[in-house]
């Protein structure tokens, strides 16, 4: 009987469960990041770090590999798995993958996730996109910014002290409020006034 073992469900039919995990776990090795709600990030994990364990205590096996092209039916992300994956997690046991939470979808309010291998061969700048030209931008503003102050060229403004432009914003702050306070009163004033003349 299957009592209390709806976990993991996903809201699908067995085969399209099994097709879901099977192309989230081939994208995972082959891009090594994914994002992803946090249901299908925890039913992937179960899915695919047995593969990983599998790979890494049998490398050269050819039974080793054609079990997980069963259950990946990808070549590419079998060859990766074994030839570069593996290697990396020989002496680590299990927690293959990390879970970072992102925030709620807009649309229907599922919490979206980042899946990650703890350990890449593929550089945190090539999985976000970033280009060489971007790389030595980031360089060039990194050592403008450790440059001392005297050696940047050209004419800078002169620095203001943090607190004493609080001061003169606190102080402004102030005058505002006593001159809208005088308006406040003078207008009182004139409507007393008014009421007397009228009422004597």
């Amino acid at each position: 009987m299957r009592h209390r073992k709806k976990t993991g469900r996903l809201a699908r039919r067995t085969s399209w469960r099994k097709a879901t995990l099977k192309s989230m776990a081939g994208d995972l090795i082959t891009y090594q990041r994914i994002e992803t709600t946090m249901a299908k990030a925890r039913a992937l994990r179960g899915f695919a770090e047995p593969l990983i364990t599998l790979a890494k205590k049998s490398p050269g096996s050819v039974t080793a590999r054609r079990q997980a092209y069963r259950k990946l039916c990808d070549r590419a992300a079998v060859k990766s798995l074994f030839d570069d994956l593996a290697p990396l997690y020989k002496d680590v046991n299990g927690g293959y993958t990390r879970i970072l939470p992102l925030g709620n979808r807009k649309g229907d309010g599922a919490q979206m996730v980042v899946m990650e291998l703890t350990k890449r061969t593929i550089s945190d700048d090539d999985l976000l996109g970033v280009t060489k030209k971007a790389r030595a931008k980031a360089k060039r503003k990194k050592k403008e910014a450790e440059r001392p102050k005297e050696a940047a060229k050209g004419h800078a403004a002169p620095e203001v002290d943090i607190e004493k432009q609080e001061e003169r914003a606190v102080e402004d702050v102030k005058k505002e409020q006593a001159k809208t306070e005088q308006k406040k009163v003078a207008k009182r004033g004139f409507f007393k006034r008014f009421q007397r003349k009228s009422m004597g």
